[in-house]
């Protein structure tokens, strides 16, 4: 009878047991929801349930934190394949996979604006990922610069789709996701503002809608390099 492989138990003597992956997976949660300038050694510490002397014997410093966290976060980023025979579906694919990592932990995608200083390293699926996707808009056409011109369309378009929609989409309050708040133009209602008025009486497509036509937006702009290109 083959041997079963036994869990390492995550509590001794009702105490966390420390390692480098429950380190990571908290500092990434924090991230995640305050952003990385919640993560401090005192404030993980807490979380954890363990002393900041603790961490340190897992971990060097709070930038060694920081990069475990990230390296975390992009080890679960792994779209599907990528074919060119099917390459509407195949943008709209890595598109999901860019949806899912961002609607995880939205929070954590501020890293840049967050902390000072880089990661020290660059995790391979960044380097891997991108090449994929540049090599489906190569195999059906379009040249390199055209198509990092639309790997950054989409990038920016998925950034500020998480933070602005799919993040408050998770909220209970009922103006989130609306053109603008009723009470904002209650507070206003001296102003002639027709158009914003009627606008906003319309009802507010799903997050879900919203996320298929902003990849309607993207499939049509490498249309568009297409019919150029004959």
């Amino acid at each position: 009878m083959p041997a079963t492989s036994r869990r390492r138990p995550t509590t001794r003597k009702g105490r966390p047991v420390l390692t480098r992956e429950a380190i990571a997976a908290k500092a990434l949660e924090m991230a995640g929801t305050q952003g990385f300038r919640s993560v401090t050694m005192r404030a993980l510490a807490a979380e954890l349930n363990v002393t900041v002397r603790a961490l340190y014997n897992y971990v060097e410093d709070r930038q060694d934190v920081v990069d475990l966290a990230l390296g975390l976060m992009l080890d679960s980023w792994n779209p599907p394949p990528l074919d060119p025979t099917a390459w509407e579906e195949s943008v709209a694919g890595y598109a999901r996979s860019l949806r899912k990592l961002y609607r995880r932990w939205p929070r954590a995608l501020l890293v840049s604006l967050d902390e000072d200083a880089p990661p020290t390293s660059v995790h391979p699926n960044r380097l891997l990922n991108l090449d994929r996707f540049l090599q489906l808009l190569h195999g059906i056409g379009i040249g390199f610069p055209t198509a990092l011109e639309v790997h950054r369309h989409l990038s920016l378009l998925m950034l500020s789709f998480a933070l602005v929609v799919d993040r408050p989409a998770t909220h209970a309050a009922t103006d989130r996701g609306t053109l603008v708040p009723d009470v904002w133009l209650a507070a206003h209602a001296d102003l002639d503002l027709p158009a914003l008025r009627q606008a906003a009486a319309l009802p507010i497509p799903t997050a879900d809608t919203q996320f298929d036509q902003l990849v309607s937006v993207v499939i049509a702009q490498i249309r568009s390099h297409l019919d150029a290109s004959t």
